[in-house]
Formats: C-alpha cells, structure tokens, sequence
C-alpha cells in the first residue's frame, strides 16, 4: 500500500477564479478572492443580524463565491431540462468538471466507458433540499436522486459508465482530501488503475450561515485571517474541483503527463478529547508523522507545507504546534507553511481541493504565493521554537531536484486527512521524429462540439489560447486529433502556422466562411475508417520512393515483406520501389507492367502504408480489396498471416504472369430481345447446375462423408464470389461488394 500515484488530470472552480489561470494569477498576486454571497441566492437582508443570539438569522454574509450557477448545459450529459431543474447545482457543476479533469488528461472520457475507474468525492451540503422544502409542491418525481449526496458520486459513474467504486464522504472539513485518500488507496491496492477524486460545495440556502453564526464559528470582520492574532473565526467559501489519478507505473507506461505524484497520503480521527469539535494536536502529529514515514520520507524533504489554517484562534495555534512537533522540530532549516484560505476562505467540505490546487501550482511554478493578511502573527504561535517560517510573501522554491509539499485538512468532528505530493520525475521524452515543433506542412485542427453555436464558441477560444501563447501550434492540433472526445459537429482547418490558424479559428467563430475548411455534421456509424486496397494497374514507377527514403516504419514494413518474399522469388520487391532494378533493366523495360512485379509491389506499398498509418494511431474499423488488394485486405484484417499473404500474393502473380498474353476478349452485339433470351437461358442453365450439385451434396450427406480437417465446419457449396480466391482459402464468407469487418 505504498505504490505512488500519478495526477494527470484537474479541474477545479473558485471563487472569482473560473479558470486555472486566474486562479494562480490571482494566488501569485496576493489577491482577496472574499467577497459575500451572491445576490440572487436569497434576499441576504430577511436573514441578517448583528447579534448572533437573534433567532433565525446570521451575523455575516460574507463568503468566497462562484456568482452565477444556474447554467448547465443538460443535454450535453443526456439529462432532461426537467431532471436537470431538479439536480442540486453541485451535481451539475461535479459532471462537468468531471468532464473536463478527463479531457485536461488528454483521455477523452468515451475511452474509459465500461473500465474500472472509480469515483470518489467529499460532498455534505444539502442546502438545494432545504429550498425545496420551503416549498414541497416542487418536489417531483427526480428530487431524490437529484438531492442525494451519494448520488452526487453515483451520478458521475452512471453519465460516464465508470465500473469501478463510487463513493460520496462527509467528513466535515477534510471532506475532499479523506475521499482523495480512499481513491489513492484504491489504486494501491490494485481495486482500480484510475480514479476521479475531489468535492464540492455551495451556498444554496441560508441555513449553513446561521447555525455556524450561532455556534459563533464565521468571523465577525469576514475574512480568514490566517496565523494573525486577529484571527476571529472563518469565513464560508464555495467551490470545487475533481483529480483523475492513476496508478503512476502505468501512468509512466502509457505516455500521460503526470501533474504531481502521490508519495504519501492517509487519514485518522481524534477519538475522545476536551470537546468534540475542538482539535487534537496529539492526533495531527500522529498522522503526519505516520504519512511521512510510510511515504519514505524525512522532515527534511518536506520543502513547504500547505496548514488547513482556518483562522481561528483555537486551530491555528494548536496545528501549527502539531506541524511543529512532527516536521518543523526535526528539521535542519525551519519549515515554510501557509494556507490558501486567507484568499479563498474555507470552502469546507472542498477545502482540501483548493490545498491540493495551490499544491500543483506551487510545484510546477517552483513558488509559493503569499498567506496574505498577516499583521502580526498570534502570539500561541512559537514559531522559533516549533522551527516554523510562516511564507508572508511569494517565495522560490528550489531551482532544481524534486519537490515535496505536504497538504492538511481537518474536519470539525475529528476527521484528519494529510496528504504529500512531490513533482514528477524527469523522464525521457519519447522520439518526435516526423513530429516537427514547426510544421514543414499543414496540420489540421480538428474541433468538435455538440451544436454549431458550442463549434463556434470552442473555436474562439482556442484561438485565444494561440494568440495568447500559451499553447504549441504542433501540440494544440495533435491533442485535437488524438486526446480529445470527438463530437457530433465538426470542423477541420488545414494550417500551417499559429497566425493562418488564429485567422481560420476567427472566421469560425463568427460563421463565416473558412477557405480550405470542411465545416458540418461529422459522419460516426460507430466503427471507424474503412480501408480500401486497390487492385492491379495503379502501379506507377517510382511509387512508394519517397516513402522509402524519409519514413522508417513503412521503409521496415517493406524490408519485412521483402525477406519473407525473397525464399520465393529471385528478386527484391524493396530494389523494384527503390528503382534499382529499374535502373539495370533493358532499355525501354516498364518493370512494374510485368504481372509478377507489379502485383507483389503493389502488396509490400500497401503494407507499409497500412504500417504507417497504425503508428500515427489510424486503424481500420473494416477492410476490402479488389484483385490484388484482396490479399492485403486479408492480412490486414488477420485472415491471413503476413507469411501466408506473402506466399498468396507470389503464387497468385506468378502464375497469372505465365498467362500473359494467352487472354482474349469477345464482343457481340445483340438486340434486347436477343439479350434477354440469353440471359434467360444463363438462369435456366445455372438453376439445373445448383439443382444438380446440392443433389450430389445431400447424396454425399447420406453416405455419411463429412468433411474432416480445415473444411470441418464449413458451408459445403457457395457460389464463389468472382476475384475471391485469396479470400476463401481462408474459410471467410464473402459477401460481393461488401468488406471484411474486424472483430
């Protein structure tokens, strides 16, 4: 239960922060996300009183806040207007963000259909239930489900058909970062390679303010004042986000880029103290300790901590001793800690999402933001002596070598969860031959979408993304091709350049036309390409030259076919494309109009080019061929091995190039009346013969002659399909005009 796990794909939604972007912009420069609860969620003004023993209200509205909720794209998750007004808004925003940690990880979300991957979140709220019931005549037949926190989960892997395990926790606090902790233990325990981890929380109804108002837990002054001897409470935040995580050997192993790396992670809970929701330092230190040892790792290899860090004048004080005595105390240097809630607040239930966020950002940018708001630190906090170092402006990191950030979150009942990441190790780029960063040709961007007016808004921001910079031109129109879910409508823009395509994308986006673009419905009958293998008489001289020269996987398909060829023949199919023996030939020589080095060359181009479209990941759904591409087509379905079509192909040339010029062709002309008399007497004459042979067939049944061997199992009579020969020696059933289809 020690294997690492790999994050390879976020997404998240904080409070005046809609994008990743914004958000570490927003981090980096020390910004005051806070601000108060949305103006369209309830009349605030019904339920506010400065004196927290009034009934029935809360002293404070301050909040971190997402603003508007309400849109949901329904259809795009296959959910009904109706079901969809029924779905708690934190549902909503879990399915898409969902989607988009899936598509962030460049594994488009139709692939893990049916796969073991699990589902995982830290979700309490019930606050769209309790609107409801301030007026049940709204309640309907989808309520339930829709207002279910274990739903919430459930609903994730139904849209996706995620097999694996599918949870929702309520811990409290720690919420996000306990159901984190199950997902990776998941993995490590073999249960599932992948997992979707993460929490969520809104502020739908006015309940949450006034009983936590009550128990005088929300800062008076509205703000998280983290570390700071002003620390008077916490304020409320909202928002979320969701992980893909994987097993990080086969993370490795299949090419994914890898965000952070789990080293450690692990949960305990208080059991008895002084109350029940006042924390144990005794049980904090125990946790981290224990994460720290099972991840391998010693104090001094935590290079900044991120501390749950409420603003209360109890927590603070008591985490801070608790880092202390587990990490700060046995360290050469103090430790730097902070905590992302003097920006957001504390968004409970996701709280430890937002520390994880600031955690990625923080090991890929190699700097920790600011815990803003510090005028002077609470005195209960000894940070000489518990060897602390409170990061009060933005900081570098190390420059080189891993970094490891460790990550708290407590819940209010007792529920600790710590969790360690480290950034990814250094791993050999795979070989981008033939994968230029500046493209010596044009490549297409392939956008999709669930309506025109979504095709135009994706193009728009993709072309912002490329006039911003902040993506490649190559990497863009590769990830478009290979890592993203292809919708029903579509467009493809042929370019070269990021400026060509900036300009193609604009004229996208406002419906105009695009020169050299295919713009509409994309056709899918669920299968894929079907690949045509032409017959003989498309030779030309010097086909497949250039080929030869610049690809190596088509150049090592020939060189294949070639050895296998060479026991038969006494020449080489690689020295006819190559022009070689074109060179020696006698003057005047066309090499390739000779049947039995045409047909064979034919075959080894097809080959090649089937082999170098499978290694830029394009595979045919079905198959067929016509004369001499009947036999690649039966290769490359499996009919046949190579060895066999390569044996098929010698044999099938070879004895049509002995015939050559023995042929002869006959034509008559006729009337239609003596045409349909002698096409009459050609139905006739074929029914007496199929009369004729399935009385022999039945005789032969009668005398008990069943076909033994190879031909067991087989249709004793069919009528052979012309240029079927390759074909039915394999026992294939061909149907004329129609292909093979893989299985």
């Amino acid at each position: 239960m020690t294997k690492r796990v790999a994050i390879i794909g976020a997404a998240h939604r904080f409070p005046s922060a809609p994008t990743s972007q914004r958000f570490w912009q927003a981090l980096k420069a020390g910004e005051d996300l806070v601000t108060t609860v949305a103006d369209d969620r309830w009349g605030m003004e019904a339920y506010r009183h400065p004196d927290k023993q009034h009934p029935g209200t809360s002293y404070t509205f301050a909040a971190g806040s997402l603003g508007d909720i309400a849109g949901f794209d329904a259809s795009f998750f296959g959910i009904s207007p109706r079901e969809a007004a029924q779905m708690d808004p934190q549902q909503r925003i879990l399915l898409e963000m969902a989607w988009e940690a899936m598509e962030d990880a460049g594994i488009p979300p139709q692939t893990l259909r049916g796969s073991q991957c699990g589902v995982f979140l830290g979700i309490a709220s019930l606050d769209y239930s309790y609107r409801m019931a301030d007026d049940m005549s709204v309640i309907d037949t989808s309520t339930a489900t829709g207002n279910t926190s274990s739903i919430a989960s459930n609903r994730i892997s139904y849209v996706f058909d995620l097999h694996g395990p599918s949870m929702s926790m309520d811990t409290a606090c720690s919420s996000s970062l306990v159901a984190f902790h199950q997902a990776c233990q998941s993995i490590r325990s073999g249960e599932t390679e992948m997992a979707l981890a993460g929490g969520m929380s809104l502020h739908l109804h006015p309940f949450g303010f006034i009983i936590f108002s009550k128990a005088s837990m929300l800062s008076p002054t509205g703000r998280c004042k983290v570390f700071d001897e002003s620390g008077d409470g916490y304020v409320r935040s909202e928002g979320g986000g969701i992980f893909l995580l994987k097993d990080y050997d086969k993370a490795v192993a299949d090419g994914d880029r890898i965000l952070a790396v789990v080293a450690g992670s692990g949960v305990n809970t208080d059991g008895f103290k002084k109350g029940l929701t006042v924390p144990n330092a005794d049980a904090q230190v125990a946790l981290m300790s224990q994460t720290l040892e099972r991840a391998g790792l010693t104090p001094d290899d935590i290079d900044y901590l991120e501390a749950h860090g409420t603003g209360t004048a109890v927590g603070d004080p008591l985490e801070t001793r608790a880092i202390g005595a587990a990490i700060g105390q046995k360290r050469k240097t103090p430790l730097p800690i902070g905590s992302v809630k003097s920006n957001l607040g504390h968004l409970e239930t996701a709280s430890g999402i937002a520390g994880l966020a600031k955690a990625l950002y923080a090991l890929r940018e190699r700097e920790v933001p600011a815990t803003i708001g510090i005028r002077k630190v609470n005195p209960r906090i000894d940070l000489e002596g518990w060897n602390l170092d409170i990061v009060d402006k933005p900081r570098k990191l190390k420059a080189e070598g891993q970094l490891t950030i460790g990550i708290n979150s407590f819940g209010f009942g007792g529920a600790n969860a710590h969790v360690i990441l480290q950034s990814p190790s250094e791993t050999p780029q795979p070989e981008t031959a033939g994968q230029p960063q500046a493209p010596v040709r044009k490549l297409p961007l392939c956008l999709s979408a669930r309506s025109p007016e979504a095709l135009r808004e994706f193009a728009a921001r993709l072309s912002d993304n490329l006039t911003a910079g902040n993506v490649s031109f190559y990497d863009t129109a590769y990830s478009l091709a290979f890592r993203r879910e292809r919708h029903p409508h579509a467009a493809v823009l042929l370019s070269d350049n990021p400026a060509d395509a900036i300009t193609r994308l604009d004229a996208l986006a406002a419906a105009e036309s695009v020169p050299g673009a295919a713009v509409g419905e994309r056709v899918d009958d669920g299968y894929g390409p079907v690949f045509v293998y032409d017959g003989n008489g498309c030779q030309w001289e010097a086909m497949g030259r250039t080929l030869l020269n610049e690809s190596p996987v088509f150049a090592a398909a020939v060189d294949e076919v070639d050895a296998l060829f060479a026991q038969y023949a006494g020449f080489s199919l690689r020295a006819e494309l190559g022009g070689i023996n074109q060179q020696n030939a006698a003057e005047g020589e066309d090499r390739l109009a000779r049947t039995e080095i045409a047909q064979p060359a034919l075959f080894a181009l097809q080959v090649g080019i089937t082999r170098l479209l499978e290694s830029e990941g394009v595979r045919p759904a079905a198959v067929t061929g016509h004369s001499v591409g009947e036999v690649a087509a039966a290769w490359a379905c499996g009919a046949l091995s190579l060895a066999d079509a390569v044996s098929v192909i010698y044999h099938r040339s070879a004895c049509q190039g002995r015939t050559r010029g023995s042929g002869e062709m006959t034509a008559v002309g006729l009337g239609v009346d003596a045409h349909a008399a002698l096409a009459g007497r050609s139905r006739r004459f074929q029914g007496r013969f199929q009369e004729r042979f399935q009385g022999l067939c039945r005789h032969r049944d009668r005398r008990g002659q069943q076909p033994q061997g190879r031909d067991a199992g087989r249709p004793r009579a069919s009528a052979r399909a012309p240029g079927s020969g390759a074909l039915r020696r394999t026992g294939l059933r061909q149907t004329p005009g129609a292909g093979l289809r893989l299985p």
